[in-house]
C-alpha cells in the first residue's frame, strides 16, 4: 500500500491497532530510521523541511513553557496565546514562565497532548503529521482538536496517525475510506485504513 501525503489542503486519518507499522512508515518517510523491505509506504514530495512531526511521545526539555512550545524561534505572547487557546489551553497563559520538569511531569498527558500540538501550530509549517493526537484526551477535548485539525486542512495537508479513528467523529459520513492493507503474515494479522476528510 502506498499512501501519497498531499502537498496541501487535505485531512487524512491513517488507522489501525498498535504494531501494523503506522509509525514506521512515517520515521522511514522522514528519513529517521532504515526502510525496511514492506509495501506498506508513506511518500511525500515536498520539501521535508516543510512537515512540522509531532511524535506520539514529544520531547521535553529543561527551560520554561514558553521556551518548549517555541524551540526553534520565540513567538511573542499573542502568538502563543493564540495557540493555547485554539487547543483549549487559554489558562496557560499564566504559566508560560514556568519550569517544565523531567519528562514535563508538571502536566497531565492530556494536557502534554495539546501542548505539543500548540508547538505545531506555532512552527506554522505548510505539512502537518501528528501521531496520535488524541491520546489521553477526553471527550471534549477530543472534538475541540478534530475541530482544529478539519479547519487547518482547509489550508495546510494534516496526516493523522491513530487507533481511535471510530471513536472521533459523531459523524462518520464525513470521512471517506480510500485505502486499505491487511498484514496476515505475522501472528497478529491487523489491516491499515486510510481515510480522507471530504471537505
Amino acid at each position: 500500500m502506498i499512501i501519497k501525503l498531499p502537498l496541501q489542503k487535505s485531512l487524512i486519518y491513517v488507522s489501525g491497532p498498535p504494531g501494523c507499522g503506522k509509525t514506521r512508515m512515517v520515521l522511514e518517510m522522514l528519513g529517521h530510521i532504515e526502510p525496511q523491505n514492506t509495501d506498506t509506504k508513506l511518500i511525500y514530495e515536498g520539501d521535508k523541511n516543510d512537515i512540522a512531526w509531532m511524535p506520539q511521545n514529544p520531547v521535553w526539555f529543561k527551560g520554561t513553557l514558553w521556551e518548549n512550545l517555541c524551540p526553534v524561534e520565540l513567538r511573542d505572547f499573542s502568538e502563543v496565546k493564540a495557540a493555547l487557546e485554539r487547543v483549549n489551553l487559554g489558562h496557560f497563559t499564566s504559566r508560560l514562565n514556568e519550569q517544565v520538569l523531567e519528562y514535563a511531569n508538571n502536566f497531565s498527558g492530556g494536557e502534554k497532548r495539546r501542548l505539543a500540538l500548540a508547538r505545531i501550530i506555532l512552527l506554522n509549517r505548510p505539512v502537518w503529521i501528528l501521531d496520535e493526537p488524541f491520546a489521553g484526551l477526553d471527550e471534549v477535548n477530543v472534538r475541540v482538536i478534530e475541530s482544529l485539525l478539519e479547519m487547518e486542512s482547509e489550508s495546510r495537508s494534516v496526516l493523522c496517525i491513530s487507533h481511535h479513528f471510530n471513536d472521533l467523529s459523531p459523524h462518520p459520513q464525513t470521512y471517506q475510506k480510500f485505502l486499505e492493507c491487511c498484514q496476515n503474515n505475522n501472528p497478529f494479522p491487523c489491516c491499515l485504513k486510510v481515510y480522507r476528510h471530504l471537505n
